[in-house]
């Protein structure tokens, strides 16, 4: 089998671990198949070209095109989109953050199926995209570890047999410090994950909890269940990504080691499964498999991610906005790391929220929410 590609973020972790995918899959099918017709990045120029070039693509996004030489060249991904998409296509949204919100409406309004690994763009405007996926007959299948692992648990089986579903998370890179420590966490810390290996927005999110927390509101778009049906588990090992529990009392877990790779190929090949380039699990390294509740009060963001399911509306979006500028602060060592959850449930609650969810007042607020998360900032920054 073999389907033309698209890869929105090329040159992040996800991109690059797709372009290691869409290698393995030609080795499979031959030359000439899995055609990667475009790729998009935001400055990393280099990576762009090498990448290019590594799989022939015919066409290129970037945010400073003046600065390459290509035979088809962009300067983002909608504009690639509208060039070069055909139905039928699969485009991998792995965009961090808000901006791939627009690449991802786009692509579905050209009638690609989507790959999707950009959380947040469920999280911010998940009512929104999930109508646009059903009118136009597109197939969404999610990337993310833990909701590829759902999604695979669920197979064919109706939404009301569902009882909960059950997201795993690593714990992140501060599992094991006290939580007494935890406000004081530096960037150093906080971006030496034991498991994966992620951009830093993600990993900064993985030692707050708060990765699980965007995750729990997606999946709640994803598979169209409220916040009683949905719940995550620390899970150290990272080979259980994700359970669903059944009315009958049976549960279905998917299991794999943590690797990228796999989740990618399932969704660019589904519904077949194919050779994988993916380590399998030895379980003679495997002989005990832990799972521990979440503490919530040393991780808060997991009880917004329950108080964004029930306000609904463009909650979401100034949810996500608010994580995303208290990130970058932290990474820029103006913010301490204990101040980020508070500061988003600060913004969460001070926000009024709509019920009327477009693209534009799903942009209104992720601005609104953006501008009074600097103002907090700025009031507590620790490098003025």
């Amino acid at each position: 089998m073999s389907r033309r590609v698209f890869i929105l973020g090329s040159t992040g972790s996800i991109g690059c671990s797709t372009v290691e995918v869409i290698e393995h899959l030609r080795s499979i099918d031959g030359d000439g198949s899995w055609p990667v017709v475009g790729i998009s990045a935001g400055s990393n120029c280099e990576l762009l070209l090498q990448q290019a070039t590594r799989l022939d693509v015919e066409a290129i996004a970037i945010t400073n095109k003046a600065a390459l030489e290509f035979k088809n060249i962009f300067s983002n991904s909608e504009e690639l989109l509208k060039a070069h998409a055909k139905p039928g296509d699969i485009v991998v949204a792995a965009i961090v953050g808000f901006a791939g919100v627009a690449p991802v409406l786009t692509a579905v309004k050209c009638g690609c199926d989507i790959a999707l690994a950009n959380k947040e763009t469920l999280v911010a405007a998940g009512e929104i995209i999930m109508k646009a996926v059903q009118k136009a007959g597109v197939r969404l299948l999610p990337v993310d570890s833990e909701h590829s692992a759902i999604y695979q648990a669920l197979s064919e089986h109706p939404n009301a047999e569902i009882a909960k579903i059950t997201l795993t998370a690593s714990g992140g890179s501060l599992r094991n410090i006290k939580t007494e420590d935890l406000s004081n966490a530096t960037v150093e810390q906080v971006l030496n994950h034991p498991t994966w290996s992620m951009g830093a927005k993600v990993t900064v999110d993985s030692a707050s909890l708060m990765n699980k927390a965007l995750e729990l509101i997606e999946a709640c778009w994803l598979f169209d269940v409220k916040d009683d049906r949905l719940e995550a588990v620390i899970h150290p090992q990272s080979i259980v990504h994700g359970m669903v529990q059944f009315v009958d009392g049976s549960v279905i877990a998917q299991m794999s080691p943590p690797d990228m790779k796999l989740p990618i190929q399932f969704a660019l090949t589904y519904p077949k499964r194919v050779d994988g380039c993916s380590p399998k699990i030895d379980w003679a390294n495997h002989s005990t498999l832990q799972f521990e509740a979440i503490d919530k009060i040393r991780h808060p963001a997991i009880q917004l991610a329950y108080d964004v399911i029930r306000l609904g509306g463009t909650a979401g979006a100034v949810f996500n906005a608010a994580n995303e500028e208290v990130v970058e602060s932290f990474l820029e060592h103006s913010l301490p790391f204990g101040a980020m959850v508070p500061i988003v449930a600060e913004v969460l609650g001070t926000i009024t929220h709509s019920e009327n969810v477009t693209l534009e007042s799903v942009v209104a607020k992720d601005t609104e929410a953006r501008e009074l998360t600097r103002k907090i900032i700025s009031s507590q920054k620790v490098n003025s």
